[in-house]
Parts: C-alpha cells; sequence; structure tokens
C-alpha cells in the first residue's frame, strides 16, 4: 500500500513538473519570455550557466541591431560550434556540416569523388602546395606535379579561402574543365594549366616486387582498404615473394574497423588488436577474427606522418613481435573519434576513447618507436628511406 502512494506521488510529480516545463516554453514561444531566466527563477537549472553569456549576445544582437536580418540564426549557431571545438582537443572532437559531411563519405569511405586526383598539403598564405598526384589522374595527364604551388582556381586567387573551399572549386561534374594557376620551381612565371576533372578512385593501395620483397604502400584506411590489401597480399604471395614490406609512411589513418580488419592479416585468431578505453576507465578489447593470409616475414615502414589507424596496426604487429619497424618515430594520435550523426546531415565527431596497444601502451603525443631507425634526408628527391627499408629486409629478413 504505502509502495502504490509512494509510486502514484512520484508519477503526479513527475506529470507536474513536465506540465510546468511545457507551461515555461509556451510562455516563452507565445510572449518572448526568456526561457532560461524563467525557469531559473522557478527553481529549474536547464541548460548550463556558463552559456547565459552566449545566448545573451546573440538576443542583444537579435532584439537592438538596427538590422533585425543581420544575425542569421542558422550562420550563428554553426560558427558558435567551429568556434568552441578546437580548444576541446586540439581539433580531433570536430564539427561537419552536411556538405563536409558528404564529403569525408565520398573520399574516406567510398573512396571516389570527382575531380583532378591531387593531394594537397593545407593552404598557407595564399597558396597551397601538392602533395600527392594520383597515378592515371587527370592532373598527371595534364602535367601536375608534386610540389607545384596552387595560387588561383579558374583565375580567382585562392588566398583567405579555407581548404575546403578550393577543394569544392577544383571539383566538379565529370567531363569538365578546371584551370589551376600553379607556380613551379624552376618557371620565371606562374602555369596555367586546364584539366578535365574525371572520376577519381582514390589509390589506396599500391604494391610492386623488389628482387625477393613485395611492396605495398597504403596511403589511408577506407572501407575498401583491406580487400585491396588482401588483392595485393594474394598477389604477391603468387610472385612467391619471400618478404613483405608494408609502406604506412604518411598514412593519417581513418577508419577503426579497416585497420582491425588488415591487422586479421597478419595474426592468427583471437590476438589482442588495440585497447579502447573510455572516460571511465572502462575498457573494451578488440581481437583479430580470423587466420592469418600472410605468415612470412613482414616490416613496416613509417614516419612522422603515420598517424592513428596506421600506429594501431603497427603498434600492434610490434607488440606481438610480428613485425619489424623501420623508419622514424610515429606522430603519436592515440586516440578514437566516434561519429553522432545530426538530423540535418551534419555531423559531429567526439574524442571518445583513448587507445592503447596489446602490451598497454599510451603512445598518444609519444608516437611509436622504430626497431630500426632510418632517416629520409632532405635534401634529396630520391627516395632513400624506401630503398634502405629494402635493403634491410633483404638482409636480415630473408632466409639464405
Amino acid at each position: 500500500m504505502e509502495e502504490r502512494q509512494r509510486v502514484n506521488r512520484t508519477r503526479h510529480s513527475r506529470w507536474g513538473i513536465i506540465a510546468l516545463v511545457l507551461f515555461v516554453f509556451l510562455a516563452g514561444v507565445l510572449f518572448g519570455t526568456n526561457v532560461r531566466s524563467l525557469a531559473h527563477r522557478l527553481g529549474f537549472n536547464m541548460v548550463d550557466n556558463s552559456f547565459a553569456k552566449l545566448e545573451a549576445v546573440y538576443t542583444w544582437v537579435k532584439n537592438y541591431h538596427v538590422d533585425p536580418e543581420a544575425l542569421d540564426p542558422s550562420r550563428a549557431v554553426e560558427d558558435a560550434i567551429r568556434g568552441m571545438l578546437p580548444h576541446v582537443d586540439g581539433g580531433y572532437t570536430r564539427y561537419e556540416s552536411a556538405d563536409e559531411a558528404a564529403e569525408f563519405n565520398k573520399s574516406t569511405i567510398e573512396g571516389t569523388y570527382t575531380g583532378v586526383g591531387i593531394q594537397s598539403k593545407p593552404p598557407t598564405t595564399g597558396e597551397m602546395e601538392v602533395e600527392i598526384v594520383f597515378r592515371g589522374s587527370p592532373a598527371e595527364a595534364s602535367g601536375v606535379k608534386v610540389r607545384d604551388k596552387i595560387i588561383a582556381v579558374d583565375g580567382q586567387a585562392i588566398k583567405g579561402m579555407t581548404q575546403l573551399d578550393i577543394n569544392q572549386r577544383i571539383r566538379g561534374e565529370a567531363d569538365t574543365e578546371v584551370t589551376l594557376t600553379i607556380i613551379r620551381d624552376g618557371e620565371p612565371a606562374p602555369l596555367n594549366v586546364s584539366i578535365k576533372r574525371g572520376v577519381i578512385a582514390l589509390p589506396v593501395v599500391d604494391h610492386w616486387v623488389d628482387g625477393e620483397v613485395g611492396v605495398v604502400a597504403m596511403y589511408r584506411f577506407t572501407e575498401t582498404a583491406p580487400g585491396q590489401l588482401q588483392e595485393a597480399i594474394l598477389a604477391l604471395k603468387e610472385q612467391q615473394v619471400s618478404a613483405i614490406l608494408f609502406d604506412l609512411r604518411s598514412n593519417g589513418g581513418g577508419l577503426l574497423y579497416s585497420a582491425q580488419e588488415i591487422v586479421d592479416f597478419f595474426l592468427p585468431a583471437d590476438k589482442v588488436i588495440v585497447r579502447q578505453v573510455d572516460r571511465s576507465g572502462a575498457e573494451q578489447v578488440l581481437k583479430t577474427r580470423q587466420q592469418a593470409i600472410w605468415d612470412g616475414p613482414l616490416a613496416i615502414l613509417l614516419n612522422s606522418a603515420s598517424a592513428s589507424a596506421s600506429e594501431v596496426v603497427a603498434g600492434a604487429l610490434q607488440d606481438h613481435e610480428r613485425a619489424v619497424l623501420l623508419g622514424e618515430v610515429s606522430f603519436g594520435k592515440g586516440t578514437v573519434q566516434v561519429p553522432y550523426q545530426m538530423t540535418d546531415g551534419s555531423r559531429l565527431w567526439i574524442t571518445q576513447y583513448r587507445y592503447l596497444t596489446p602490451a598497454g601502451r599510451d603512445i598518444n603525443k609519444k608516437g611509436l618507436t622504430p626497431d630500426v631507425s632510418i632517416e629520409q634526408p632532405e635534401d634529396t628527391k630520391v627516395d632513400i628511406q624506401l630503398e634502405q627499408a629494402v635493403k634491410y629486409v633483404k638482409e636480415n629478413l630473408i632466409r639464405r
């Protein structure tokens, strides 16, 4: 009986709270009352009070600016979000507009987009340097080269534009043309290069044979990466290579589940790949799920731009003593971002986990230390680092 009365009182109290909140909301809508202020007076702290300043600024500008339409609510919200998140963890927790989310899906997950086939560094001082020209791309056919610096797109200077803005101008419908104005070392004046856009299948995996060594270069961890890597490994096995060098230099990562599938190719089932730790200290352990397809000698080549999913793969294979790490200390990104999709198509990526290697190493801001250090000289365009890595594999990992 007492339990029933307590339940009834709780139920009445709950309905009373709901009715009061509805009243506060309707009062704000109908009479222009500040919802937070009224709720606060009635004893309800509906939102963290630290946001009161933001709301006050918005309200004052909206109510008192000479142009009542000067402040666009949607733009104000977008700018507030973008202004807030860089201070959380240096940009890893990030917001994407609906367009940016679609762009990410197209390039990172699907592995295709319509454009010219280049990858560039972030723009600085009105220039955007070409970092990669994809093999077989329209850009390569038109003569664009690595280290070319883009200064204008279709005659419009890029100074002041974001990288997304520039990329959107370069990309477009297939079979249409775009003109890039570039600065090239050794040329006395800027060059105008006209390129016909096409559908670009991003080169995720490349492979070739150097003597008895099969070299596999992976450029990003996309949805298609595991399948492409599997094909490359099987092709190298058919060519009867004695060892594999897995080149993950300048691979900034991508999808964690892609990295998980790739570790499967080199370890037996039920081996720890990575340990994810949440804010409460709870640990989630990801393990291999199938038998390896390559159990021969293996080395991994890293540089200071090898990050995130690259470090998950390299860290797991180093801890299990399955691969020798060559090259430089890696970037050191030991966190995992989880996407939260919004109804308007925009997306929020939140740093939700720290990750540890199978042996429990925290590599965040430290990186992975290679077993054998191999540097790339800055004053040469020859890939000395790769040459030395192949040489090491031939001399130390292949049984004679």
